[in-house]
């Protein structure tokens, strides 16, 4: 669901400028000659008509008429052959143009292209241009360039789809900025709580990012059951003089309320929760603003499932009910659930990062908790070895040499590599 986040009335259609010039080359973009721009160009506007056929519905679903769709299906098809000869990224100007494309789009009230919109008129143009380059005979270097810059149209269509979405989502941002002076935290609990199309993710991002309410993280999540307090929508509140959080009630599937607080404020936040809210809450660890919904929605599955929660305390550590479904399920979602929630930030860093704190956990478990011995057997300073527990802790908050945290990552680790290695 959306909080406060709604959809405008369309607008009447701007007229969009004709093709025009080509843009000036930037100084990268000088290898390509002008009379390899100039082809590109060419074969953009011979195959656009073919391609705005095939691919048309799927590149702009919500079009005004076929000539914007004609004209925007030709900007990337030039776009996308130039950068294809040349083996590159988008240069400057190439990404200001998509980004215009995207304003015009939202400027219309369309919807941009997804990106599976675009790679289907790229690959379709592509393939489109080469067989044009037969039929016209030119230059086989030419023709064996674009040939070969097929490899880059995948990663070139991610860079365009952002681009344009990056270019609506600025115009619909500005657009409702000075009406809508709640849609920050509105935004925010939107992208966490509620299922989004791509376009409006982006759309919704760019609010938060631009009011600064993405610093609330790596945030401690909580959810509790039935709603905290009187608030009716998604609000902010002060606990003492330690820190804002942020309180959104939510009605389905089952009536909840998300708590977020920032994790360099746990210790009052838990206070604060234990003296405010009243019914069973479930806590996560620190978590960061990418991996927010996908931890909140696994919480409060788990949550609002109605399997029973064996637990004397209000306040439960996520980590405790994924084991504990785990044990009782014994299914590999589960096992996925519970090393997500325990060790998922070591998991997602680079292979350079992560490989040697997991060996340091290794070693410490065969060494029974040892610095000198776990540090000797990997042949690194003991000084090397805790700086390492302490980027575990700040990844996990877990700290490796402490009895009641050591478990519960040696379980993760185990469990990832000798059940979800195994079944990947």
């Amino acid at each position: 669901m959306f909080y406060g986040v709604e959809e405008r009335v369309a607008e009447p259609v701007p007229e969009l400028p004709g093709p025009g010039p080509e843009p000036e080359p930037e100084p990268e973009d000088q290898e390509l000659t002008v009379a390899d721009r100039e082809r590109a160009a060419l074969l953009a506007r011979a195959v656009a008509p073919r391609v705005a056929a095939l691919a048309g519905a799927i590149f702009d679903r919500t079009g005004p008429d076929e000539s914007h769709l004609l004209h925007r299906v030709t900007q990337c098809l030039r776009i996308g052959l130039t950068t294809c000869l040349h083996e590159r990224p988008l240069t400057k100007d190439e990404r200001r143009e998509l980004s215009r494309v995207g304003t015009a789009i939202a400027a219309s009230g369309a919807r941009p292209p997804a990106l599976v919109g675009i790679h289907s008129v790229l690959f379709l143009g592509h393939g489109e241009a080469l067989r044009a380059c037969q039929e016209n005979a030119l230059p086989p270097s030419f023709s064996a360039r674009l040939e070969e810059g097929a490899k880059r149209l995948l990663p070139l269509s991610e860079e365009m789809a952002g681009c344009i979405a990056d270019g609506y989502a600025e115009e619909r941002f500005g657009r409702g900025r000075a009406t809508q002076p709640r849609r920050p935290v509105d935004a925010l609990c939107s992208l966490i709580t509620g299922p989004t199309d791509s376009w409006r993710r982006t759309y919704l991002t760019k609010i938060v990012q631009k009011s600064g309410l993405d610093g609330i993280f790596p945030a401690v999540m909580a959810i509790a059951q039935g709603h905290v307090g009187t608030a009716t929508e998604p609000t902010t509140l002060r606990i003492g003089n330690s820190a804002n959080i942020v309180v959104a009630p939510v009605a389905a599937p089952d009536p909840h309320t998300l708590i977020l607080c920032p994790a360099a404020s746990t210790g009052p936040f838990m206070l604060w929760l234990r003296r405010t809210v009243t019914t069973t809450t479930v806590h996560t660890r620190a978590v960061t603003f990418e991996e927010a919904p996908a931890r909140y929605t696994a919480t409060r599955d788990i949550l609002t499932a109605g399997d029973p929660i064996d637990h004397d305390e209000r306040f439960i550590d996520a980590r405790s009910l994924f084991w504990h479904r785990m044990l009782r399920n014994q299914r590999i979602e589960n096992v996925g659930d519970y090393v997500e929630e325990v060790i998922g930030p070591i998991l997602r860093l680079p292979e350079t990062q992560r490989i040697p704190l997991l060996e340091t956990l290794h070693s410490l478990d065969k060494h029974n908790g040892s610095v000198r011995a776990a540090a000797a057997s990997l042949n690194i300073h003991e000084k090397t070895l805790r700086y390492r527990v302490g980027r575990i802790e700040a990844l996990t908050g877990l700290n490796a040499l402490t009895r009641n945290h050591w478990p519960q990552l040696n379980q993760a680790c185990e469990l990832f590599e000798n059940v979800m290695s195994r079944s990947a």
